[in-house]
C-alpha cells in the first residue's frame, strides 16, 4: 500500500450542543480512584485508594472483608501482567510490566465532544510490580511513524493522528486500539491498557482539587494563546520562573503553550503538570475535603479508559507503593531529528537511540532507582574498551548523563578488573560485576586500601577494566573495532 497519506478533511463543526443531564451511578471505588486517571500518571494517583482504606477502614467494610490488605495477591487481578511476585529485578522484561498508553486529546472548547481528535500528548506509563518502580516514556506528537490500516497495510504520518484515524476509519477498537497498535508496531512497547484524557474537561478536575503547585523552571510565553477554534479570541500568557499555584485553566495553558520554544519543552511542562496533580491527588485530606460525587462526575467527563474497576483497585495499591516522586520520566525527543525529505514538519528518529531511552524506563527498576553515576576507565592497551562497555551500559538503561569514559585510565595499566563503589550503590555495583563476569570480591568499598587512587573521583562507582576484562558481547565489539580499523 502507498505510504503517502490520503487527503483527510474534517467535517464542518456544528455549534457545541447542550449536554443533556445524566444521572450518574455512584461507584465508591472509582470515586476514590479518580485521581489515578485525573493526574495523568495513573498509578501514582490511585495511591489515594489505599490511603483511604488504611486511614478509614470502617468506611470500607466490604472492601476489607473481601480483599484484605493485599489486593495484588488476590486472583481477580490475574488479568494484569506482572502482578505476582517471583522474579528478580534484573529478570523483569518489558512484557512483565504493566504498560498504559496515555493520550491527551487536542480538543478545543468549541469542538463537539465526539469529534475525532488528534492527541496533544502521547505517553506510555509503565509499572514494575516486582520492584515497585514506575516510569513515563513521552513521544513527541510530530514523530513520523507507520500507522496500520484496516486492510492490513500502513501509511506514514505523525503519531498524534493515529487516534483520530482510528475513529474516522472505523478501525477495530477505534482510536484507542489504533494508537496502541501504532506504538507497539513502531517502538516495540506492548500496551496493556489505555487512558484518553480530554484536557478541556480536565480543567474542572484540577479546580475541584483546589489547583496545583508547580515550580516553573524557566520563562515561557505565548503572545496569542487560544483554546478555541472559531471564537476569534486570543490573549497573551506568561510564566515566570519560580513556584506558582495554578488553577485548572492556568495549568492547561502551561501544558499547551509552545510559541516561546518547541514541542520538546512542552513535553517537559506537561510532565511537571502530571507530577503536580499526582502530588495533590495523593493528599488524603484534599480528596476527602472535596465533593466526591462532583469529582467523580468530572472524572467521567474527562477520561475514557479500558481499565476495569477491579484492576484500578490493584493499581491503587501498587501506585501507593511507588509514589509520584519515583516515576522516571524520559522523553523520546533526544532520539528525533527533522525530516529533510518531508513536505511537512515531521520528526524522524534513530532506532538505536530510542532503544537506549526505552531502557531507561522499561529496564531494571532497582538499577534505575539507584541512579548511580558510573565512570569507566580503560586500564588496558585495547582501544575504545571503555567506550564499548559504556555503550553496553546505555543499552541496560543507564543514561548518558550517568556515564563518563576515560580510555587512558590516567596512563595506568591494570591486570585485574576492579569495581570501586564510592557512593554505596551496592545493587548497581553487583549488576556491573555480573555483566563483567566478576565475583563480588572484586567490588571494593571506598574504605578499601586498593580504592585509595579513586577516592577523588566524582562518580558513584568507578569501573577499572583490566587485561582480564571480558565485556558482554565482546566478540561482536572486537569485530566492530577491527572492521573500523580496516575501513580507516
Amino acid at each position: 500500500m502507498s505510504s503517502e497519506l490520503p487527503p483527510f478533511e474534517r467535517s464542518p463543526r456544528p455549534p457545541l450542543p447542550a449536554r443533556p443531564a445524566v444521572r450518574r451511578h455512584f461507584n465508591p471505588w472509582l470515586v476514590f480512584g479518580i485521581p489515578l486517571f485525573a493526574l495523568l500518571s495513573l498509578y501514582a494517583s490511585l495511591v489515594v485508594v489505599s490511603q483511604v482504606v488504611e486511614a478509614h477502614p470502617t468506611l470500607f467494610p466490604v472492601w476489607d472483608s473481601v480483599f484484605g490488605n493485599d489486593l495484588l495477591g488476590n486472583g481477580f487481578v490475574k488479568e494484569l501482567p506482572g502482578t505476582f511476585p517471583g522474579k528478580d529485578a534484573d529478570q523483569v522484561s518489558i512484557n512483565d510490566r504493566i504498560n498504559i498508553l496515555f493520550l491527551g486529546l487536542d480538543r478545543r472548547v468549541d469542538d463537539p465532544v465526539n469529534t475525532p481528535s488528534r492527541t496533544d500528548s502521547v505517553v506510555v506509563f509503565t509499572l514494575d510490580p516486582y520492584t515497585d518502580t514506575g516510569g513515563a516514556f513521552s513521544i513527541p506528537r510530530d514523530t513520523l511513524v507507520k500507522i496500520p490500516t484496516v486492510d492490513g497495510g500502513y501509511i506514514e504520518d505523525r503519531v498524534n493522528v493515529a487516534y483520530e484515524y482510528g475513529d474516522t476509519w472505523n478501525y477495530p477498537g477505534g482510536g484507542p486500539r489504533l494508537a496502541m497498535d501504532t506504538i507497539e508496531r513502531n517502538f516495540g512497547i506492548p500496551i496493556d491498557h489505555y487512558v484518553v484524557l480530554d484536557f478541556i474537561n480536565f480543567i474542572s478536575l484540577i479546580d475541584r482539587l483546589g489547583g496545583v503547585d508547580i515550580a516553573v523552571p524557566e520563562y515561557a510565553y505565548d503572545p496569542a494563546y487560544t483554546d478555541c477554534n472559531y471564537c476569534g479570541v486570543d490573549y497573551p500568557v506568561e510564566f515566570e520562573p519560580g513556584p506558582e499555584h495554578m488553577d485548572g485553566q492556568r495549568a492547561l495553558e502551561y501544558a499547551r503553550i509552545r510559541k516561546s520554544d518547541n514541542d520538546f519543552k512542552r513535553i517537559e511542562r506537561q510532565q511537571l503538570v502530571m507530577k503536580a496533580v499526582a502530588r495533590k491527588a495523593s493528599d488524603l485530606g484534599v480528596l476527602l475535603g472535596s465533593n466526591p460525587l462532583k469529582l467523580y462526575g468530572d472524572y467521567k467527563d474527562a477520561v475514557r479508559t479500558d481499565i476495569s474497576d477491579f484492576s484500578a483497585g490493584a493499581l491503587a495499591l501498587l501506585g501507593h507503593k511507588i509514589g509520584p516522586d519515583n516515576i522516571r520520566m524520559v522523553s523520546m525527543a533526544a532520539a528525533t531529528y527533522p525530516c529533510t525529505s518531508c513536505t511537512a514538519a515531521l520528526l524522524e528518529w534513530n532506532r538505536d537511540k530510542v532503544e537506549e531511552l526505552k531502557a531507561q524506563v522499561f529496564s531494571d527498576g532497582r538499577l534505575q532507582g539507584e541512579s548511580a553515576v558510573v565512570e569507566v576507565l580503560n586500564g588496558t592497551a585495547t582501544p575504545d574498551l571503555a567506550g564499548d562497555f559504556a555503550t553496553f551500559l546505555r543499552g541496560q538503561g543507564l543514561g548518558s548523563e550517568q556515564l563518563s569514559v576515560d580510555e587512558y585510565a590516567d596512563g595506568e595499566l591494570y591486570n585485574s578488573t576492579l569495581i570501586v563503589d564510592l557512593g554505596g550503590k551496592s545493587y548497581t555495583a553487583e549488576r556491573l560485576a555480573k555483566w563483567l563476569d566478576l565475583p563480588k570480591g572484586r567490588i571494593l568499598s571506598s574504605s578499601d586500601a586498593l580504592a585509595a587512587p579513586f577516592r577523588n573521583r566524582t562518580a558513584s562507582i568507578v569501573v577499572v577494566l583490566g587485561t582480564d576484562a571480558r565485556l558482554p558481547g565482546e566478540d561482536a565489539a572486537r569485530l566492530r573495532r577491527v572492521a573500523t580499523q580496516i575501513g580507516g
